[in-house]
């Protein structure tokens, strides 16, 4: 653990229809500082694997991104259930909407994932308030 304090419910994304529906408060925000990312993924218990490859593909090239702080693909404790939790930082709004208009993300990963998935996504979306 990094010790990383949150300012949890700051924005609401549950309601997205999907990851591409970006609040309007990434467009529009004054705040320069960090930004964490949380994404709760039900993935089709029988396409596990596939999601996994599709994944590890997603996070070199996330990784890869100017902005990014920390970007972790985490399997939930019930393995059987396919939920996978998604855990970003970066270091500002600006950077994470950067990375979500990507081509990569925008036109291969969220179609090529939405397939694999059996519910849509829950997301948190938060100011990380100290080191």
């Amino acid at each position: 653990s990094s010790g990383i304090n949150a300012e949890y419910g700051q924005i609401n994304l549950s309601n997205m229809e999907n990851i591409l529906d970006v609040p309007n408060w990434l467009r529009t925000t004054d705040y320069k500082g960090k930004v964490g990312l949380t994404v709760k993924i039900h993935v089709d218990p029988a396409k596990v694997a596939e999601f996994e490859t599709l994944t590890k593909e997603h996070l070199s090239t996330t990784l890869s991104e100017p902005g990014v702080l920390h970007f972790r693909v985490n399997r939930d404790y019930n393995r059987d259930s396919g939920v996978f939790w998604f855990v970003e930082e970066w270091e500002s709004p600006a950077a994470l909407l950067t990375h979500l208009n990507t081509t990569w993300f925008r036109d291969s990963y969220v179609p090529r994932s939405k397939e694999l998935c059996v519910a849509p996504s829950l997301r948190a979306l938060y100011l990380i308030t100290s080191a």
